[in-house]
């Protein structure tokens, strides 16, 4: 094993601790200055840094990985969040609009009644439509005014187009309306254009109704406004009821098949007009 020669060590006779401090503190202040001024140690420090960058990099790979991985899915955990509160942030947009929409139908209809019974001569009473039955083989609904409102039975009932039917029963707070479609149902009407008149029958279907028993000779056309007559002192005379929609003169038959098209909307509304006509019975 070689020996290192006593004359090559940098102290070989030995010095004290403080003295050594003191020397290496002088070596570094003679360095720092050299360097600060000449730049020497440029190379060293190059070198150093050279070596160190990679291993350094090395250290903070795991680490930067894990942030990356960390922020990602923190990063979709908040994009889930946020579509579902968008989700539902439309939902209820869309529920608002749907509720908005309906009111403003509301108030349209509202509006027309009004007019309607501007034009009306005769009192009545609004009422909105509270239930309708699951019966598929009876048309009626049943409307928020009954007796206390002084609402009878038999009254004719009204939207802004036309003749929907009848009051048929009455309770203390609501009446049951029995829509003019329903099988059960016959109303006396006139053809406006000729003064003819006939029966308009119900068919249990809410799209049309038939005249019956007309002669082949009645002179009907398409497009022809049936209104109530009167005679039958049930209905006020004069309310739109129907529209003839299509005639089946058949051969060999003694009367006329009628197809017409009520003009109120059977199915689509949510107020009425009750008139306050006595029926003559």
């Amino acid at each position: 094993m070689a020996v290192a020669h006593p004359h090559l060590a940098l102290f070989p006779h030995g010095l004290n601790a403080g003295a050594k401090l003191l020397i290496y503190l002088v070596l570094s202040i003679v360095l720092l200055t050299l360097d600060s001024h000449y730049r020497a140690l440029d190379r060293v420090r190059g070198g150093f840094n050279l070596l160190l960058v990679p291993i350094e990099q090395g250290v903070q790979a795991p680490w930067l990985a894990w942030r990356t991985m960390d922020a990602f899915f923190v990063r979709q955990a908040e994009l889930v969040q946020e579509n579902h509160a968008l989700r539902a942030q439309s939902i209820a947009w869309d529920l608002e609009r749907q509720h908005n929409h309906q009111l403003e139908q509301e108030n349209r209809t509202l509006r027309a009644l009004l007019g309607l019974r501007a034009r009306v001569m005769l009192p009545s009473t609004s009422a909105e439509i509270i239930a309708i039955p699951r019966d598929p083989w009876r048309r009626l609904f049943t409307v928020d005014a009954g007796s206390i409102q002084g609402i009878q039975g038999g009254s004719a009932v009204i939207d802004a187009q036309g003749l929907l039917g009848q009051v048929t029963r009455v309770y203390p707070a609501a009446s049951e309306i029995t829509l003019l479609t329903d099988k059960e149902q016959a109303v006396p009407i006139t053809i406006a254009r000729t003064g003819q008149h006939a029966i308009l029958f119900g068919t249990g279907s809410d799209d049309y109704l038939e005249l019956r028993y007309l002669p082949h000779s009645t002179d009907i056309r398409n497009g022809d406004l049936l209104v109530t007559s009167g005679l039958d002192g049930l209905y006020p005379p004069g309310l739109p009821v129907a529209r003839i929609q299509h005639i089946n003169a058949g051969a060999g038959q003694e009367f006329d098949n009628v197809i017409c098209r009520p003009v109120a909307a059977i199915d689509r509304n949510r107020q009425v007009l009750i008139i306050h006509h006595t029926p003559v019975r």
